[in-house]
């Protein structure tokens, strides 16, 4: 499932956690399979219900047997959550922040961040972001490791998006220009076999 540039700048964030902190974050996630759900607001629009009314409407003027493959190829596409499957590796390294630090610095070069671990489970952030997947503004938020199987996030922005036509999904009318962004997302242990979802 391919993710909209702000959720994708939202995960990154929540990776990102300063160099200082001798502490690990805890609790640590349970290794397994995560589902996360969330809702994304663009200056109040709900952009995820904006793309599944546009792709209903493109659906709507195929024939039958082109909709069904179509739907089948979108698979998931169409849905609110997506998955993804923690290694014992992985799980361990989200609670370095030492190790999260040199992901984000290599995943968001255009982002100076300012992060604080407000708590053992939870982690604050601010910065500003230069032209990071088109966004380019200021950003806060925070984080929270609820338990081992769940985690809770909350991310705001304030800047300008300026996206190309084909990564906006033909929203960029609505999402070029002045933005706001408000990002929530819930992160749940499902179960210990991933099934088909790759591990990572």
């Amino acid at each position: 499932m391919t993710l909209h540039p702000s959720h994708r700048i939202t995960s990154l964030l929540l990776i990102a956690t300063p160099p200082l902190f001798a502490a690990s974050i805890e609790p640590a996630p349970e290794p397994g399979l995560w589902h996360s759900e969330s809702t994304t607001l663009i200056n109040g629009v709900d952009l995820q219900a904006k793309m599944r009314e546009a792709r209903q409407a493109m659906l709507a003027n195929m024939p039958a047997e082109q909709r069904a493959m179509v739907e089948e190829m979108m698979g998931s596409a169409e849905d609110a959550g997506h998955q993804r499957c923690i290694s014992a590796e992985l799980a361990e390294k989200m609670t370095d922040p030492e190790a999260l630090l040199a992901d984000a610095r290599e995943q968001m070069p255009g982002c100076e961040l300012k992060v604080k671990q407000s708590d053992d489970d939870r982690l604050e952030f601010s910065g500003d972001c230069a032209n990071t997947d088109g966004f380019t503004g200021t950003m806060q938020g925070d984080m929270q490791m609820i338990s081992s199987r769940e985690i809770k996030s909350n991310f705001r922005g304030d800047g300008t998006y300026q996206l190309p036509e084909q990564a906006a999904g033909g929203l960029a009318d609505k999402l070029n220009g002045p933005v706001k962004v408000d990002h929530q997302e819930i992160s749940k242990w499902v179960a210990s076999d991933c099934g088909d979802v790759p591990v990572e």
